[in-house]
Formats: structure tokens, C-alpha cells, sequence
């Protein structure tokens, strides 16, 4: 299952038919209305595959929509779009462009929405079949690892459509050059930047001051990077008789409060290490694994803070109760937790239960003088099967343009003049925690490239080597990480080698 991002956010299964069932197999009705016949032809298909939401109607005959339009085709549920909310604001779009005057007998829009568990497999069966849509989307860098060699460079697109890149953050314009060559496989869209959450309450028990809202700034008169992470995490760690981790009598067996994680990090080793520093575990040939320093640095980081120093906790107690069963930072019993905007969704328990404790936010502590905040961030892409780029390229500005989708698919835009909608939706659910939203948008000035999502050789497989360095390390006291490290090396250069050996 691929998904955007992790924690909260799998999508929903959704279950539904219409006539563009038709076209997303391949065949098409001889008319705008299909038939009767082609109806229960689709209903039945549906009801086979009800992982398959459809919206618009099918196509005419050779891809020529009403009054003559070029249809381009829009394949959902890679990433993003599956909720019933975001199906809503899906059709309207589709609605909205398709009678729109400009576009009009010009370009039709056709949507199809497949459930996130099986979008990726459609996909691939639409491509192999000569069948492929021409945009999908939003979907994260993840997602589109899969489908590297199916991508389209929109950057002659950008520049022959005169679309504004000026207006994004220049470090989000070259996070999308990700495709072969450097390719550019999307503009910036939905984002998802990384942060410091922090709870209030437990700060002011402890009497410690708030962490800074900017880059750079000194906290207790020391850099705010991850040496004082881990002093203030340890403060901030407390047992069941009152003691902090830096008291002699702390009692680790019996830890009641935590100062730090990184909640919600894809169950990555890699991934946890990326506030140390961008890199990556294949070398520039893109055929040799490697071990980053920045990747040591953070595991030995983590590790010492999970079994040494206390202040970051084990596997068993994210899962316990303590800790909202997966949940920390919700629980009210972890002090700091690194994650993504998204998760701006999940701090308010379920209703009818009221938020129980004020939070704010701040910046990624840096690593020797540098900043590095991990970023999910969606887009559309354009296939390089797409037999009309150009009017497929128009509906993708149009798409990237919508505030509507934007608040609906929960992202943090990547265009600043649509931000403040975005800041509104979020505030009104936490009336009672004052955030600094500027914390999110310097933020995304120090996104990591590589990202820690970044294409891999058998990128599935060498994901689960990942997480498995992770289980290993939050369950196991006493690992000698060099070895580990050494043995995930080998590891991973043994699926490397597979991979190219069955794609020479």
C-alpha cells in the first residue's frame, strides 16, 4: 500500500460506479450518455472491482469528448483523494473546468478514483495495457518512485505554458528535479513540512522556556540544534515518583512522561535520521548502497536516547496506553514530537473528548550549524505516454490553482498566496493554542534533498530493510549500531543487485 504520508492519513475504502468505468477498462460508449447496455455492462464491472469511484462521464468514441473537446484523463488515489469530502471537491472541480467557457470544446476533464490499497496495481495495468490516464495525483514522492520511468519532464511545459515558479520557495522548486536526469516531475503543490509540536503544559511545570519560532535563534543562550534537544528532552522526561532523567534517582523502568520522538516517521531508521542531515543509502551511481555519516550520527542519536538516556521511548511504550497506543504527542505524555503538518489533523482526541492540553509549535533543531526539515509534499504529474501534454499541462495548473482541493486534501499550500486559508482551517480546530505558522513556512525553506523518500532499487524492498533497522533498534537494548549499520549495508547492496539484475 502506497500511501502520501504516514500515521493517520491511510485513505478510506471507497466504494462506487459509474460510466467512466468503461473507459478506465479500456472501451467507450458510443455516446456522451452511455447506453443502457453499457451501463449495466459498467455496473457490473464495478460491482467486480469496487475499489473503482468514478465521476465524469465516459468518453465518446477515440478520446474526443463533447463538442469535439481533447480529453485528458485524471487517475486519483495514489496518494491523496479517496476520502468522501475530497470526492466531492473532485467532482465539483471536474464540473466546474469542464463548463467553464475557455475550456469548453477545448479540453474535457475525465476523472477516475481508485481506493489507495489498489490504485498503484491499476495503474500499472492501465500503462502495460496502452491504456494509461495523463495526470495522476497529488501523490507524494513515495508514490511516484513506482512509476520513475512512466514521468513526463513538465519543465518545457512550464515554460511554454509561462507558469510562475517564482512564487514557490526555490528549495520547493528543486525538490520536484527528482525524475531520471534530473527531470522536473511535478510543481509544488500540497505540502507537508516538519516541525517541532510542543506541549505548553509540560513545559511550564517544568519551568522551562518555550523553543524558538526561527532559525537560528539561540535557546537558553545555546544553539537550538539537537544537543539541546536531547538536554531539554531529558528534563522533560519524568518517572512515577517526580524525577527527571537527569536526577540520579530517575527510575527508567518506570518512565511516565517522555521529552522526544519523531512520531510517525514511516517506522524509518533512515527516516528519523534525516533531521541530521539529508542523504541517502544509494550512492550517485544510483547502484551502490551506502551509509551516510549523517545516517550514523542520527541512529546512534536515537538509540542512546531510547536505551541511555531515557527521553526517547521504546516500541512497547508507543504502543502502550501511556502513550495513546501509537499516538504520543496526543496522549499528553510526550513533551516534543517532530512530524509533518498533516498531523495537525490528529492532536484533538475524538469527540465527544476535549483537547486536554494548550500546544505550539517550532523550528527543526539544527545538526552541526545546518537545518534540515523532511518534507511530504504532493503534486500532479503528467505520464510520458500523455498523447496531448499540453492540455493535460493546462489542467494541472488549474489543479494546483484550487484553493477548494487544496483545504480538502488537508495540505499546507506551497503557494504562498493561498496559505492563509490554509492557517485559518487549522487555527479554528486548536481555538485554545495560539500557533505560529510561520514556523511552517520557514520550514519549508530547509527541506531535505535527497528526500528520505527518494527512489530506491526495488524501492519496496529495500523500505522494509529500512523499517526493520528501526523495529530492531526501539525493541532491542544493547545493539552494537556499527554492526548493524554494516549489516543493513550489505543488506541492501544484495537487493540492489537483484534489482538491476532483472532490469539490466
Amino acid at each position: 500500500m502506497i500511501r502520501s504520508r504516514s500515521g493517520p492519513r491511510a485513505l478510506l475504502v471507497l466504494v462506487g460506479a459509474a460510466a467512466i468505468v468503461a473507459s478506465a477498462c479500456g472501451t467507450s460508449s458510443s455516446s456522451s450518455a452511455p447506453s443502457a447496455a453499457a451501463s449495466a455492462s459498467a455496473a457490473a464491472v464495478a460491482s467486480a472491482a469496487p475499489s473503482l469511484v468514478a465521476i465524469t462521464p465516459a468518453p465518446l468514441p477515440e478520446g474526443v469528448g463533447p463538442d469535439g473537446a481533447t480529453i485528458v484523463r485524471w487517475f486519483i488515489g495514489i496518494g491523496s483523494g479517496g476520502k468522501p469530502e475530497q470526492v466531492a471537491a473532485e467532482q465539483k472541480f471536474a464540473e466546474t473546468f469542464n463548463t467553464a467557457p475557455a475550456n469548453k470544446g477545448k479540453i474535457y476533464l475525465s476523472v477516475e478514483i481508485y481506493d489507495n490499497k489498489v490504485a498503484a496495481d491499476q495503474l500499472a495495468i492501465q500503462i502495460a495495457a496502452g491504456n494509461p490516464p495523463d495526470i495522476i495525483g497529488p501523490v507524494g514522492v513515495e508514490g511516484l518512485n513506482i512509476f520513475r520511468d512512466n514521468l513526463l519532464d513538465v519543465k518545457p511545459l512550464i515554460a511554454s505554458h509561462n507558469f510562475d515558479m517564482t512564487k514557490f520557495d526555490p528549495a520547493l522548486v528543486d525538490y520536484f528535479a527528482i525524475g531520471k536526469g534530473g527531470a522536473t516531475i511535478g510543481v509544488p503543490y500540497a505540502t507537508y513540512p516538519s516541525f517541532i509540536y510542543y506541549n505548553r503544559k509540560l513545559f511550564d511545570e517544568a519551568g522551562l522556556p518555550y523553543p524558538p519560532t526561527k532559525v537560528g535563534d539561540l535557546y537558553q543562550g545555546k544553539p537550538w540544534d539537537m544537543d539541546a534537544v536531547k538536554a531539554l528532552g531529558m528534563k522533560l522526561t519524568v518517572d512515577n515518583k517526580g524525577n527527571d532523567a537527569t536526577n540520579p534517582a530517575f527510575d527508567a523502568k518506570n518512565i511516565v512522561q517522555w521529552g522526544f520522538d519523531m512520531q510517525w516517521a514511516d517506522d524509518r531508521s533512515d527516516t528519523e535520521a534525516t533531521i541530521f542531515g539529508s542523504s541517502s543509502v544509494v550512492a550517485a551511481d544510483g547502484k551502490t548502497a551506502q551509509i551516510t555519516d549523517q545516517f550514523t550520527a542520527g541512529l546512534k542519536w536515537f538509540n542512546d536516547g531510547v536505551w541511555k538516556d531515557h527521553f526517547i521511548p521504546t516500541k512497547a511504550a508507543i504502543d502502550s496506553d501511556l502513550l495513546g497506543k501509537g499516538n504520543a504527542f496526543q496522549s499528553g505524555n510526550l513533551a516534543m514530537a517532530d512530524t509533518h503538518s498533516w498531523y495537525t489533523c490528529c492532536i484533538n482526541p475524538a469527540p465527544p473528548a476535549k483537547a486536554s492540553f494548550n500546544w505550539g509549535v517550532a523550528v527543526t533543531p539544527a545538526y552541526k550549524g545546518v537545518t534540515t526539515a523532511k518534507v511530504h509534499a504532493d503534486t500532479f504529474s503528467i505520464l510520458n505516454t500523455s498523447k496531448h501534454p499540453d492540455q493535460a499541462f493546462t489542467v494541472l495548473a488549474a489543479l494546483v490553482a484550487s484553493p477548494e482541493l487544496l483545504t480538502n486534501y488537508g495540505a499546507f499550500p506551497a503557494d504562498p498566496a493561498l496559505q492563509q486559508t490554509a492557517f485559518d482551517n487549522i487555527q479554528k480546530n486548536y481555538p485554545n493554542s495560539k500557533i505560529d505558522f510561520t514556523v511552517m513556512q520557514a520550514m519549508l525553506g530547509y527541506v531535505d534533498k535527497p528526500s528520505h523518500q527518494a527512489w530506491m532499487p526495488d524501492y519496496q524492498k529495500s523500505r522494509q530493510a529500512l523499517k526493520a533497522v528501526y523495529n530492531k533498534y526501539r525493541t532491542t537494548d544493547g545493539l552494537n549500531i556499527d554492526a548493524e549499520l554494516a549489516t543493513l549495508k550489505t543488506t541492501l547492496q544484495g537487493i540492489f543487485d537483484a534489482y538491476y539484475a532483472a532490469h539490466p
